[in-house]
């Protein structure tokens, strides 16, 4: 059987995080390793909740965190390190010139397209250094295209697997609902909360029963609490930070927003809230096209036009159809989008990147 580590770059509790830890919690014919760069965090909580015992690196000075990484990958032995995160892909490139018998794959969580510095901070270091890493896999299509069009990686090198997530089977009946918005997404710049606020102002004026729910951590200094103030959406609008545990929220919400402007690959959060029968409503970019079907289970917005606020308004006033885009949402996260078939896919391309 194959020793695998997952390693992060981060000890922070996200989609990704989520995603490829549940797999590992369950996989049999693979064993896994889960790991981070990082100090503790609330993803080595959430990790050791699920009674599965993290390996923690970033507790240790730079010297000593390369020195124990380097032992555990010859001692336990890992045979593959799956590595998620810029930072991670370089120092196990590095580390692994040492131990040329372990493979290495890189996990590309995100369209890494954009102009953004850690964007093409990542294209850099895949077009010069790509010779050290035995295969990759991304989570949408879209991301897949930016590495071979972008980064000159082989096509046949980059894999495409779907996050996966739980499959929730007791579930609250959409009519007992609260007519309740949902949006689960660190509050960052790309996120799109600030300019999420000011559509938010429009449908309340619209529909003054709504009410919306912020789910994350806030890496904004309190800039979104602020706009919610100024706006006077406080009424409207609830703030409940960082949750470990989001399925509450989920099961009281009739509509999902992710108002991100750019950088997604497979949210794991529009699944989740798909596998509740939440439908979901999202800008048409990166990888979210591959995951919603517009008009049958969410919404697919355009970034440039300020009036597709009118078609959240519509459908907030239409309950039957949201019940109707929800049971459509769930049927296809059970048949497509399940955790188990993220960790079955993973395993054999693990497998065969493995053999060669």
């Amino acid at each position: 059987m194959l020793n695998v580590l997952v390693l992060f770059s981060s000890s922070q509790l996200g989609g990704a995080e989520r995603s490829l830890s549940r797999m590992a919690f369950l996989s049999s014919d693979v064993n896994y390793y889960l790991g981070t760069l990082d100090a503790e965090g609330p993803w080595c909580d959430w990790v050791r909740g699920n009674d599965f015992n993290p390996l923690v690196y970033g507790d240790y000075n730079f010297l000593s965190l390369v020195i124990k990484l380097y032992r555990d990958i010859k001692q336990l032995p890992i045979d593959v390190v799956y590595v998620c995160g810029l930072r991670a892909s370089f120092l196990t490139r590095i580390l692994l010139l040492f131990t040329p018998k372990t493979k290495l794959i890189h996990g590309v969580r995100w369209n890494p397209d954009s102009d953004s510095l850690l964007d093409k901070s990542f294209r850099v270091v895949e077009i010069w250094m790509s010779w050290m890493v035995d295969g990759w896999i991304v989570n949408s299509k879209v991301s897949k295209n930016t590495l071979v069009g972008r980064c000159s990686i082989k096509s046949d090198s980059v894999h495409v697997i779907y996050n996966g997530v739980e499959f929730p089977l007791d579930i609250k009946p959409f009519s007992e609902r609260p007519v309740e918005v949902l949006t689960v997404a660190n509050l960052n710049n790309r996120k799109g909360y600030i300019e999420y606020l000011k559509n938010i102002s429009k449908i309340v004026n619209a529909n003054s029963n709504v009410k919306f729910v912020f789910v994350g951590r806030d890496d904004m200094d309190g800039r979104v609490q602020k706009k919610i103030i100024e706006l006077g959406l406080s009424e409207y609008v609830t703030y409940e930070g960082f949750q470990s545990n989001v399925n509450k929220y989920y099961n009281r919400a009739k509509l999902f927003i992710l108002p991100s402007l750019w950088g997604e690959g497979c949210p794991t959060v529009i699944l989740e809230a798909l596998s509740y029968s939440v439908p979901v409503v999202a800008y048409s970019i990166d990888g979210i096209p591959e995951l919603i079907n517009n008009g049958e289970d969410g919404l697919l917005l355009k970034t440039e036009k300020d009036d597709e606020f009118t078609k959240i308004v519509n459908l907030l006033n239409n309950s039957d159809r949201l019940s109707a885009m929800g049971e459509i949402g769930r049927s296809k996260v059970k048949s497509k989008f399940t955790i188990e078939s993220c960790m079955n896919n993973h395993n054999f391309i693990i497998n065969k990147i493995s053999e060669n």
